[in-house]
């Protein structure tokens, strides 16, 4: 037999076993596939499916067009990664399951080698092809996984941007932002965001913005802060300012703030107690 022969060969034998492979596949190794998608509820059918599927491909790729066949892999690839997100199972978890793809095809392979149906060299070359296709699947399982930890660590990054920024209602009509640590322009602009949203939400006619806990600003964050002061006197919010220390008091002047737009107090105390709020003594 030819090379070409032995593989189309091998490969229809492949293909036409797929669901025999695939069942094989799942109850040659039950401790590291069927009790470990039972663990992260993927559903039986389902697997069987997408291991159905690849032993297919493992097939095609000795007889097929080889650049649609790894299109195929690689679009494979994308949704087995998808699937095992989406259940939760890791991307280590998920390469040691496609690896024992390995154990089930050279199975296969020494079978045929011991009937004499194929050569040796035909094996190596059909080695070299499957190796090619597996490293594939892994870079690309690898490559969701990835991508997918990055989107989950910019959402994480989202929810603790908008926790630092903590709009606290004081009563109807009024509430306060304390400005708490280092104020970047990032950080500048997410305070803008919650400004306008909660001050919109909560139907605001004051809004005391807390500089006490900020030890300076540079022109820029000086400069994208205050006009939170413009854009709310737009929507109807008078926008207070307290606890200015001297260095950020410098800042704001360097850079021509307008002083007449907004009032300023030394402590949140003051403004409280200028809009009416009179101090409990404590019991």
């Amino acid at each position: 037999m030819t090379n070409k022969v032995e593989f189309e060969f091998i490969g229809m034998e492949i293909f036409g076993n797929r669901h025999v492979l695939a069942k094989l596949f799942t109850d040659n190794d039950q401790r590291n596939t069927t009790e470990q998608l039972e663990k992260f509820n993927i559903p039986e059918s389902e697997y069987k499916k997408y291991t159905t599927e690849i032993i297919g491909l493992f097939g095609e790729a000795l007889y097929k067009n080889q650049e649609e066949v790894y299109e195929s892999v690689r679009q494979w690839a994308k949704n087995a990664a998808n699937l095992t997100i989406k259940h939760g199972v890791t991307l280590t978890q998920s390469l040691r399951v496609i690896s024992l793809f390995r154990l089930i095809i050279w199975e296969l392979f020494t079978e045929e080698l011991e009937q004499n149906r194929i050569e040796c060299n035909t094996l190596v070359q059909i080695t070299e092809r499957y190796d090619k296709l597996i490293d594939s699947v892994f870079r690309i399982i690898g490559e969701v996984h990835e991508n997918n930890n990055l989107m989950r660590v910019k959402s994480f990054s989202a929810e603790l941007e908008i926790l630092s920024v903590p709009v606290v209602p004081i009563t109807q009509g009024v509430a306060v932002l304390p400005l708490i640590g280092t104020i970047d322009l990032e950080r500048s602009k997410m305070i803008m965001q919650v400004s306008l949203n909660e001050s919109i939400r909560l139907k605001l006619q004051h809004f005391i913005l807390d500089f006490s806990k900020v030890t300076v600003i540079d022109n820029v964050v000086a400069n994208s802060l205050f006009q939170i002061i413009k854009t709310l006197k737009l929507i109807g919010v008078d926008t207070i300012i307290t606890g200015i220390r001297p260095a950020i008091a410098e800042t704001i002047t360097r850079i021509g703030f307008d002083f007449n737009i907004t009032k300023f107090y030394s402590s949140l105390e003051r403004a409280l107690s200028d809009l009416g709020f009179k101090q409990v003594a404590a019991i």
